[in-house]
């Protein structure tokens, strides 16, 4: 491997790279979200995020915001992370539970959920319609970081 000589800038100019940009207003149509959710596939921890005119989806500073939909009749592999969520249904019903201490809530449109970091957790969506998820969660932070970290049962031993 070759080793390259770095430069220097003004301290100024530095700090200048570490500004944040300023935050301006966005708006995403729910009518439009709500057909392209429809027409995606709903993989099992997300279906479709939010993203800023820039393609970022840091939408608020350390945050992400996606959709997770269960579809009806089925549900996540319990697992647990470092980050958290802070869910919010907005269609549908089903059921989160918390596998640490065995905890059990029925969900329907309007609920929220927080689910603390590395709180074992999954979603049931028994039957009806899908179980649509608002899905606000501090990745971005943890990805900065370098602590982005999750375990499954199988992959814990538990």
């Amino acid at each position: 491997m070759t080793i390259s000589s770095g430069s220097h800038i003004p301290y100024p100019d530095f700090k200048k790279r570490y500004e944040p940009a300023e935050p301006q207003p966005v708006h995403w149509n729910w009518r439009e979200t709500a057909d392209r959710l429809g027409t995606v596939e709903h993989p099992e921890r997300g279906t479709l995020a939010l993203t800023l005119p820039d393609g970022s989806s840091e939408i608020m500073r350390d945050v992400a915001v996606a959709y997770q939909v269960v579809p009806a009749g089925n549900s996540t592999t319990p697992h647990a992370h470092t980050w958290y969520h802070l869910f919010i249904v907005q269609s549908g019903s089903g059921t989160v539970t918390f596998h640490d201490g065995g905890d059990s809530k029925q969900l329907s449109a309007g609920d929220i959920v927080l689910v603390p970091a590395w709180s074992m957790h999954h979603f049931t969506n028994p039957a009806g319609d899908d179980l649509v998820l608002l899905n606000v969660m501090n990745i971005p932070l943890l990805a900065d970081l370098g602590n982005i970290a999750t375990r499954q049962p199988q992959e814990a031993g538990a």
